[in-house]
C-alpha cells in the first residue's frame, strides 16, 4: 500500500510531514515527526514479536486512533495479519480502513490480492468492482478550486497512469477467475459482473461472448437475451451480441425481422472488424469465421421459416464451411440446408446434404435420419420406388 510505505518512511527517518499531493486517489494521513503519536508508532513499527507488536499498536489505537489517524493503525493491522495468512482478521481491518477512507484504493487492491490467494471468490469480485468504482468516482471529480480543467485532467492522467499495471492485475484475475468457474449459471453471472465493472477492458469482449454462450449452458436463455441486449444498447456495433441474438431467435422461430436486421449487420461489421483485442491473429480469425458462420446459418433459418428457400440455400451453404470445425452448429447447419434443398424438390443435393448430416455428432443428426428416409435414404442407396 503506498501510503503505508510513505508513512513507513515517515516514522524510520524521522522525516518532517510532507503535503498531500494534489489529485491523490484516497486520503493523505499526515503525522508530524517527534509528536507523541509519532514516537509511539515508531515504537510499534520498531517492534519484532508479533504478539509485542499488537499489544502496541492496539494501545496506540486506543490513545491515539481517533478519526483518520486510525486509519494508519489499520494498515499495519492488515500488514501483520496478512503476513501471518489470517485472511479474516485482514479483511476484518480492511473493511475498518475503507469505513473511513472509501477511495483507499491500494488498500481494496490488496485485499483483492488476498482474496485471490484465500480463495474466496466473491470477496475477490467484490474488492474487483470496489477499484472500478473508486476509478469512476475519480475520474468524474471536477478541479479543485483554482486548479484548471486542463491541468486537473493532466494531473488525474498522470496518477490513473501510474496505476495502469495494478488496474490490469485486477482485471485479468477477475476475469480468468470467472472464466474457470464451471457451473454455468454462476460463470455467466461473475462475467456479466465483470463486464459491468470494467467496460472497456482488454478482456471485456471475450467476457462478454463468454457470458452470453455460459447463459445458454445454463439453460437460462432469457438471461443471455437480456444481457445482450444490455451490451447492444451500449455498444449498437458489437457483432458478437448480435451474432447471439440473431442465432438465438432464428432457432426458436421468434422476432425473425429483428434477426434478419442483426445478422446482416455483424455480416457487414465482421467483413472490416479489426483483431479483437487481446487474442492472437491466429484466434481472431477462428472467432470471426465462427460468427460469420453463425450470421450467415441464422439468415438462412430465417428465410427458410419465410419460405424464400432459394435464399435460404444460398446463405447455408454460405455458412457450411465456416462452421465445419464445431459439430453442434455445422450438424444444424447441414440439417437446415438438407430440409430447404428436399422442399424445394433438389432431391439429389438434399440426400447427399442429409447424408453428411447423419455423420456429424449433432442433436440434428436423428432429424437429418428422419427427413432422407422420407426422400429415399443416405446417398449410396437407391430411392425406394413407389408403388403404382
Amino acid at each position: 500500500m503506498r501510503r503505508w510505505v510513505i508513512f513507513l518512511i515517515a516514522i524510520l527517518l524521522l522525516i518532517a510531514p510532507v503535503q498531500a499531493q494534489q489529485g491523490q486517489i484516497g486520503k493523505t494521513i499526515l503525522l508530524s515527526a517527534g509528536t507523541p503519536e509519532d514516537k509511539a508508532l515508531t515504537e510499534v513499527a520498531s517492534a519484532t514479536d508479533p504478539a509485542k507488536k499488537l499489544e502496541l499498536l492496539d494501545k496506540w489505537l486506543a490513545e491515539y486512533g481517533k478519526g483518520d489517524l486510525a486509519i494508519l493503525a489499520y494498515e499495519i493491522y492488515i500488514a501483520h495479519y496478512s503476513a501471518e495468512k489470517n485472511f479474516d482478521k485482514a479483511f476484518e481491518y480492511g473493511e475498518k480502513l475503507l469505513a473511513l477512507d472509501p477511495d483507499a484504493v491500494q488498500t481494496v487492491v490488496g485485499l483483492f490480492r488476498l482474496a485471490s490467494e484465500k480463495p474466496d471468490l466473491p470477496r475477490m469480485y467484490s474488492y474487483g468492482e470496489r477499484v472500478a468504482a473508486i476509478l469512476a468516482r475519480y475520474k468524474a471529480q471536477p478541479p479543485p478550486e483554482g486548479v484548471s480543467a486542463e491541468d486537473w485532467e493532466r494531473t488525474k492522467t498522470e496518477h490513473l497512469d501510474e496505476l495502469n499495471s495494478t488496474v490490469g492485475y485486477v482485471q485479468y484475475s477477475m476475469f480468468n477467475a470467472g472464466y474457470q468457474v464451471q457451473d454455468p449459471a454462476q460463470k455467466a453471472a461473475l462475467l456479466e459482473r465483470y463486464v459491468a465493472a470494467f467496460p472497456k477492458s482488454p478482456y471485456t469482449t471475450n467476457a462478454q461472448a463468454m457470458a452470453a454462450d455460459a447463459y445458454q449452458q445454463a439453460r437460462a436463455p432469457q438471461k443471455m437475451v437480456a444481457f445482450a441486449k444490455k451490451v447492444l444498447a451500449g455498444e449498437p456495433d458489437n457483432f458478437w451480441m448480435l451474432v447471439t441474438l440473431a442465432d438465438y431467435w432464428a432457432t426458436q422461430k421468434e422476432q425473425l425481422d429483428t434477426a434478419e436486421g442483426h445478422a446482416k449487420k455483424a455480416i457487414e461489421l465482421l467483413e472490416k472488424a479489426p483483431k479483437a483485442e487481446g487474442m492472437t491473429e491466429e484466434n481472431w480469425e477462428k472467432q470471426r469465421a465462427l460468427q460469420q458462420g453463425l450470421a450467415w446459418s441464422a439468415l438462412g433459418q430465417i428465410d427458410l421459416h419465410k419460405n424464400r428457400d432459394a435464399q435460404a440455400a444460398h446463405e447455408l451453404k454460405t455458412a457450411s464451411p465456416l462452421l465445419k470445425p464445431y459439430d453442434y452448429y455445422y450438424g444444424r447447419n447441414l440439417y437446415f440446408l438438407g430440409f430447404v434443398l428436399a422442399r424445394a424438390k433438389r432431391v439429389a443435393e438434399a440426400r447427399r446434404i442429409l447424408t453428411e448430416a447423419t455423420t456429424v455428432n449433432s442433436p440434428y443428426k436423428t432429424m437429418a435420419q428422419d427427413t432422407l428416409a422420407k426422400i429415399g435414404g443416405p446417398v449410396g442407396k437407391a430411392p425406394a420406388k413407389k408403388r403404382p
